[in-house]
């Protein structure tokens, strides 16, 4: 391998955000920039106004630990977020339009209204979250995690999930209207007024091959 393509293969991997553990002695890691992690913080929601400052002022965003925070009507539009984890925070009425992402945890968290119509999305995981009123319409949503999500009252249309995972997942009222599941995963889902309209679902897994 070159000097240039050496560059730049490690400016494209990230390195993934550092794991300091919290001052207060609890196990989590630190928030970045902070000594102690969200729940000990001494002002959350000072926090989630930082980290929303500091996202606004830059279009790539790596390494960012802000998690168990609370984010109100924040735009992260537009955004490049390699590593980043959001795991266990709450986005209400948020911004993710165009985002582009990879690797980055967002395990655990609570999506109520958020628009994340035209996003590029890969390897990177939403387990356990739960999403109201949410929008994924036209979106690349490529080796996601949805595994134990709860959705309802969303739409995924014109999507490609090739090879993600809604495994043990809730959906009610959501639409996956002419979107490609290839290799999709919905094992031991639980839906309710689902639409899969124009979509390939002959090729998506809905139940797994009994062992032989």
């Amino acid at each position: 391998m070159g000097p240039l393509r050496a560059r730049l293969r490690a400016a494209y991997y990230t390195r993934m955000y550092a794991f300091t553990p919290c001052a207060a002695g609890c196990g989590r890691p630190v928030l970045s920039s902070s000594s102690t992690c969200a729940l000990h913080s001494a002002d959350p929601t000072a926090e989630a106004d930082r980290f929303a400052a500091f996202i606004a002022d830059r279009i790539v965003v790596k390494d960012l630990n802000a998690a168990a925070l609370s984010f109100n009507s924040v735009d992260f539009s537009n955004r490049k977020f390699f590593g980043c984890s959001f795991s266990s925070s709450t986005f209400s009425l948020c911004l993710f339009t165009g985002a582009f992402l990879r690797m980055c945890f967002f395990d655990f968290c609570v999506f109520d209204g958020c628009d994340f119509s035209g996003s590029d999305v890969q390897f990177s995981t939403y387990g356990g979250s739960t999403f109201r009123n949410c929008t994924f319409e036209g979106s690349e949503l490529v080796h996601v995690n949805f595994n134990g999500v709860t959705i309802a009252e969303c739409t995924f249309n014109d999507s490609n999930l090739y090879n993600s995972r809604f495994i043990s997942s809730r959906i009610s009222s959501t639409d996956f209207i002419d979107c490609n599941i290839k290799k999709t995963f919905f094992v031991k889902s639980r839906q309710e007024r689902v639409s899969f309209k124009s979509s390939n679902t002959a090729e998506a897994i809905f139940d797994l091959e009994p062992s032989q």
